[in-house]
């Protein structure tokens, strides 16, 4: 990945990152985020789309991590966190989904990820990001 390219995937991901953030913040939780549901105008502005499994959760603070229960299936299988398949999550949800999308931004393959072949590498990239 050259410089500018890593420049572009950086200012992706982040809007990105602060799309999830905002429905976060509105209490909601999207359910099937993926790259499919992630447009890029002309003009570069991130948009997510695809609500329709997206749920109003009125106690979804960024910072709660108690779950809560649901009854719906939600997502798609190979974006889905491995708790929402149990029916009881929280917006977390979303942010490991948002986490294999950014793996691919960055050019890594999502098995590698999963499978913890890639630690170094994604700890540079978290780094960029002060996280």
């Amino acid at each position: 990945m050259t410089s500018f390219e890593f420049y572009i995937s950086y200012h992706i991901f982040r809007k990105l990152i602060k799309c999830v953030q905002y429905l976060h913040e509105k209490h909601i939780i999207h359910r099937d985020l993926k790259p499919d549901n992630v447009l890029i105008t002309r003009k570069g502005r991130i948009k997510l789309c695809d609500f329709g499994l997206a749920k109003e959760v009125p106690n979804c603070d960024p910072f709660l991590t108690s779950k809560i229960k649901h009854t719906a299936d939600v997502g798609t299988v190979d974006y889905m966190a491995p708790e929402a398949q149990t029916n009881e999550y929280n917006h977390l949800i979303d942010i490991y989904s948002l986490s294999l999308i950014g793996s691919q931004i960055f050019g890594f393959n999502v098995n590698d990820i999963i499978d913890g072949k890639c630690n170094s590498l994604l700890r540079k990239v978290l780094q960029v990001f002060n996280m």
